[in-house]
């Protein structure tokens, strides 16, 4: 399968969305050097306006439709941050938005959507489900799907996150991602190498939704039986057959960590990082915490922290040790 994206998409999706999304800092944070056993950066997609990376992805997309399809709307599923994305990027362009959400979705995430002007409607707690959903509105309404992490103007939107790092650092030595569905991964990987061939990309997923781990070790993409993470960001149940090729061939590595480990890690950002942040972008932390990841002191390592949307009930009981 031919990969969808490449560095000139990437490059024009940075001019096309300059006016429309704050470009993040790349932040040292030295008090996490000896934790985390190197010198860490930070770039903090959880202060983007929508406290997510995939404002990028959004602009990205409604941006580059035609006049046709801005007048007869888009419609997405998501379990929030992707919907947060459309629904703002959509208020400020005058574009119609109808998302499904899943039915357990961070509550915090429905709001800030449904605040935004979008329609929202509630199905499943699968993204299978919520796919044949959308596909079914495609058909009766005529809208154009902004898929969240299929869609080719998305991941070259989340890969301007690439080109903000190099040009704040150009000597990285590794970018770690967290992965859901493969858009940010995929966007990043492949601006990252085409800009510096030897820069390690690590992509970090949770245990109980592994699928591209499983992928990798079956040579093909795969569907799980079922996704258990409190990272809700990253509850896709199946792999993406173009993403998987892209991980494939410019993700150095893909781990996971397990819900324990994404508690931990939000609990020393808090901390030592000044930072609040999601367990989707908990995972890039925890996954290095443990000390065994092919980091050194003299290694300089940028986490991609994708966004900040936390259930408020949750975060203060994680905080407090409940």
């Amino acid at each position: 399968m031919t990969i969808d994206i490449n560095l000139e998409g990437v490059l024009e999706a940075r001019e096309r969305i300059k006016k429309h999304v704050i470009r993040t800092p790349l932040l040292r944070i030295p008090a996490l050097d000896s934790i985390l056993n190197c010198q860490v950066y930070l770039k903090p997609e959880n202060l983007q306006h929508t406290g997510s990376f995939k404002l990028r992805g959004a602009f990205n997309s409604l941006l580059a439709l035609s006049d046709e399809e801005k007048e007869c709307g888009v419609v997405c599923s998501s379990s929030g941050n992707h919907a947060q994305g459309i629904a703002w990027a959509a208020k400020e362009l005058g574009i119609s938005a109808k998302i499904v959400m899943p039915e357990n979705c961070n509550p915090v995430k429905l709001n800030n959507v449904q605040s935004f002007g979008a329609e929202v409607l509630l199905i499943g707690t699968v993204s299978s489900v919520r796919d044949k959903a959308v596909k079914e509105i495609v058909e009766n309404e005529g809208r154009t799907e902004i898929h969240p992490y299929a869609n080719k103007f998305v991941k070259e939107g989340q890969g301007t996150i690439a080109l903000e790092i190099f040009e704040d650092e150009p000597d990285i030595d590794m970018i770690v991602a967290p992965i859901g569905g493969g858009g940010l991964i995929s966007g990043v990987s492949v601006a990252a190498k085409s800009l510096k061939p030897e820069v390690k990309v690590i992509g970090i997923e949770p245990s109980g939704a592994s699928r591209y781990s499983k992928s990798l070790s079956a040579n093909k993409p795969i569907k799980l039986d079922k996704t258990d993470t409190i990272a809700d960001g990253t509850r896709t149940d199946q792999a993406d057959l173009n993403n998987f090729e892209i991980i494939r061939e410019y993700v150095d590595e893909v781990n996971s960590v397990d819900d324990d480990e994404i508690k931990e890690a939000i609990r020393l950002m808090v901390k030592k990082g000044k930072m609040v942040i999601e367990p989707s972008s908990a995972m890039v932390i925890a996954a290095f915490m443990r000390k065994n990841n092919g980091a050194t002191k003299e290694k300089k390592v940028c986490y991609v922290l994708s966004g900040g949307n936390n259930d408020i009930e949750f975060l203060a009981n994680l905080l407090i040790g409940k």
